[in-house]
């Protein structure tokens, strides 16, 4: 915690009065490491990247890099923006990330602080109050925050502004990643009846066409197996359905297997025969078992996977490759929504939070397959009553279960005594026997002794 506190105090260094717009471009100096860049990145939420890195030295300000994408209204599609500070081994400030998170229903942008395997709460900023700080009217908080970016120099949506110079001590690298909403095309697999018994999503670029090949729901075949054109046309676009028909069930032939047909010469009375059932349409929306993580929630990856663009997993629609790696290490993602294969396999829809990594920010779909992917805290005490701390950085303790009034710092390979388990929002703590509580997330604790 003293680590991103200690981050978090230099980014509000570099955090301007207009109420957290990260300094780039002519604002920036590194004047400790003359090689130090800064890179753009511009992506959408399906993990296309929408223009080519450009990077260019810290404190390059006469050429800012305009961010905004043809196409991509800023206030209506702007997502997300993570800036991520990279400072030399050993230095005396640690690399970290600054996100600003849009959420469209609330009209708020959300800002985390993180660094490592820790993260702040930043807090939030609504419409209005953007609108005070810049002194315009603003249609949604997604321009508020382009805006916002406007006053920085150095990237901009709109119009490149300018504000005096501010230097970050040792600044080795920053990476600038602007995150759009990505484009989709709804497809709706639709029976006689009118009713919707699958789904999947095209995504893309916007202006990008191609042919969708449907693939049928499990117990339904397709009325046509031609390809279908599509286009791309903006965010939204309109719906693409696809007839399609129950299977007929099959019947088995008399005489264990035999498919000679014997008419009998006597009449016999023949018997009412049974309607042919209908088949019970696939819910358009999934029944989450048990088992599965909750919205919100995290979770991370216990052996290789990959993300996809949808929830049927095919070569074509791989975003991410994840491969297996050590436990402190594990690739961790927040569950946002579940949707099911056309084959009826249920898939995590989900936000990879990886902070630093290519990958972070990405959003797609992966196996809930629990021999995969499992829940990122502890839901239960271990048998013994012992955790061992496996975080290289240690694991601090806290008074209260929302980890607030630091009481002790535990190194790696401390081994606690724990007396009960206590739920906090999605995650979990432990108590210890002194009555004091530490994180159940397993990349930094482990139960048992070790």
């Amino acid at each position: 915690m003293k680590k991103i506190l200690r981050f978090a105090k230099i980014i509000a260094m570099s955090v301007s009065v207009i109420w957290g717009a990260v300094l780039f471009g002519n604002v920036l100096t590194a004047n400790a490491d003359d090689t130090a860049t800064e890179t753009v990145n511009i992506v959408d939420t399906n993990g296309n990247t929408l223009r080519a890195p450009q990077t260019i030295p810290v404190g390059d300000g006469k050429n800012p890099i305009n961010v905004n994408i043809s196409g991509y209204d800023p206030a209506e599609t702007l997502e997300k923006i993570d800036t991520t500070f990279v400072y030399p081994s050993g230095s005396d400030t640690p690399s970290g990330t600054i996100t600003f998170t849009i959420d469209d229903d609330k009209q708020v942008a959300h800002i985390t602080v993180s660094s490592g395997d820790e993260s702040h709460d930043g807090g939030y900023q609504t419409k209005d109050d953007i609108e005070k700080t810049l002194g315009v009217k603003l249609r949604t908080i997604n321009e508020g925050l382009a805006k916002s970016m406007d006053k920085t120099g150095g990237v901009y949506f709109y119009t490149p502004g300018e504000i005096p110079e501010l230097t970050l001590k040792n600044l080795k690298k920053a990476i600038f990643t602007v995150t759009y909403k990505g484009a989709t095309i709804p497809v709706e697999y639709v029976d006689s009846n009118g009713t919707v018994v699958g789904n999947d999503t095209i995504t893309g670029i916007i202006g990008k066409t191609g042919s969708y090949t449907p693939i049928a729901p499990k117990g339904y075949q397709l009325v046509d197996t031609k390809t279908i054109a599509y286009d791309i046309a903006k965010i939204t676009n309109p719906t693409i359905k696809i007839p399609v028909t129950a299977k007929a069930p099959v019947v088995p032939s008399p005489g264990g297997g035999s498919s000679t047909i014997v008419t009998p010469t006597t009449p016999v009375t023949p018997t009412p025969s049974n309607p042919t059932p209908k088949p019970t349409p696939q819910p358009a929306e999934p029944t989450i078992p048990n088992y599965a993580a909750k919205k919100g929630a995290a979770v991370y990856a216990i052996k290789g996977i990959y993300l996809y663009r949808s929830a049927n997993f095919t070569k074509s629609r791989q975003l991410a490759k994840y491969p297996k790696v050590k436990r402190v290490n594990r690739p961790m993602f927040v569950v946002t929504d579940y949707a099911r294969s056309n084959g009826g396999a249920l898939r995590y829809k989900v936000r990879d939070v990886n902070h630093g990594s290519k990958t972070a920010g990405k959003v797609g779909y992966i196996t809930a397959n629990s021999k995969f992917v499992v829940p990122v805290y502890y839901q239960s005490l271990p048998k013994n009553k012992k955790i061992t701390i496996i975080n290289k950085r240690g694991v601090n303790a806290y008074k209260n279960a929302n980890l607030t009034g630091k009481v002790k710092h535990y190194q790696k390979g401390a081994r606690l005594t724990v007396k009960k388990i206590v739920k906090h929002n999605l995650t979990t703590r432990y108590q210890l026997s002194n009555g004091h509580y530490v994180t159940g997330n397993k990349k930094l604790v482990i139960q048992g002794n070790y």
